[in-house]
């Protein structure tokens, strides 16, 4: 189950990164949260959502402000971009990642999607990351992102 996931997870990385923000990227489907370049990165933002289903638990998707104020520029077609206009984007992000992993990891089941939400304690050793997960990092153009499923159940 686990790995049908991760690439579950890549391919909706992929089709909503590439898609909406025409951002090329290149995954490391070996790399650990502990160890992930990503936490190098100045100013890293993070959202998450919760999911029950077959299975429950929480995604979470990091990325730097700085790459992120960049998309919510494209996406938004202004230059100049509000710190609540970046979130409200990388809400819409994790919602969109998470919805379309479940649907590619098995559209035969329901999942059901909770409330995005920023979140700010999403580092190593955090409680909110200390169960069972699959991180799968990623690397952009501009730096690198995060995405993390967390299992409760």
């Amino acid at each position: 189950m686990e790995t049908m996931l991760k690439i579950a997870m890549k391919a909706s990385i992929s089709e909503v990164l590439g898609t909406m923000f025409y951002m090329p990227l290149e995954f490391d489907m070996e790399e650990v949260l502990e160890k992930s370049f990503l936490w190098q990165a100045d100013a890293l933002l993070a959202a998450s959502l919760s999911f029950k289903g077959p299975f429950n638990g929480l995604v979470i998707f990091w990325v730097p402000e700085n790459i992120l104020c960049t998309m919510t520029s494209d996406f938004l077609g202004e230059q100049c971009v509000s710190k609540e206009q970046m979130a409200e984007t990388l809400k819409e992000i994790v919602n969109m990642v998470a919805g379309n992993t479940f649907s590619n990891f098995d559209n035969t089941r329901e999942f059901r999607l909770g409330i995005p939400g920023i979140i700010t304690r999403a580092l190593p050793g955090s409680p909110v990351l200390s169960g069972r997960g699959l991180f799968l990092g990623i690397e952009s153009v501009e730096g690198p992102l995060g995405l993390w499923i967390g299992f409760t159940s």
